[in-house]
């Protein structure tokens, strides 16, 4: 949600294929008795695009409503949002993008986030794959800066981005805390969890957790730590 909050424009990639065993059809919350993944099952087949996805279970997440509901029902903000909760999820859906999008913006809009959303598919002129095909959204957009995490550095080629003149930012993260219903706090949960439980503080708690460099600066910043690191060990 951080890079949400800090872009211009954020894009929906649904025209990307669907990722067996990732994040796209599921997250996770706490429960009385831990955590646990949210799951939408899908009818999928090999290139697949994630916009044809469709839900292998239609009243799916009516199911995960009354998980929600059980696991929530004492939190500050699930006794402010219980009713737009219970439209948002208690209903049959087709198409994957439909609950993955709906919910998304339904977090957005209490998260007061402005940012501008369009979706991929409605994009003129972009393709490719992986570094390529960011690099063409960008360029339909006209960005000047790209917002990315540390995990996507792997593949973002810096030289696509550097044809279109486009500064590749790299989200620098510090995890914090805050109090959960259920017990000890556990991390990496989705951000409905935030949300229910810190429903005046979520979007502060985001924005003062994060904040953005430089590609080159980042690699510098590795590059010191790294020897830092060997210079300690070999003392």
């Amino acid at each position: 949600m951080h890079k949400v909050l800090s872009a211009d424009i954020f894009v929906y990639l649904d025209s990307v294929q669907f990722s067996k065993n990732g994040v796209q059809n599921r997250n996770q919350i706490k429960t009385a008795q831990g955590p646990l993944w949210l799951t939408i099952p899908v009818r999928n087949h090999l290139g697949q695009l994630l916009k044809d996805t469709r839900v292998a279970e239609p009243g799916a997440t009516r199911k995960h409503w009354k998980t929600i509901k059980t696991s929530y029902a004492r939190s500050p903000g699930f006794a402010r949002w219980q009713t737009e909760l219970e439209s948002l999820l208690d209903r049959d859906t087709e198409f994957l993008l439909e609950p993955a999008i709906a919910s998304t913006e339904w977090m957005l809009s209490k998260l007061s986030v402005r940012t501008e959303r369009i979706k991929a598919s409605e994009l003129d002129g972009i393709g490719g794959e992986a570094s390529k095909l960011i690099a063409s959204i960008c360029r339909a957009l006209r960005a000047t800066s790209y917002l990315t995490g540390t995990g996507a550095l792997a593949y973002l080629d810096e030289h696509d981005f550097a044809e279109i003149g486009c500064e590749v930012m790299v989200q620098q993260w510090q995890p914090f805390t805050y109090e959960q219903v259920h017990g000890e706090f556990v991390p990496d949960l989705s951000t409905l969890d935030l949300l229910l439980n810190c429903p005046d503080e979520a979007a502060e708690l985001i924005m003062s957790a994060g904040a953005w460099v430089s590609r080159s600066k980042f690699r510098h910043d590795l590059q010191d730590e790294q020897d830092l690191q060997d210079k300690s060990g070999s003392s």
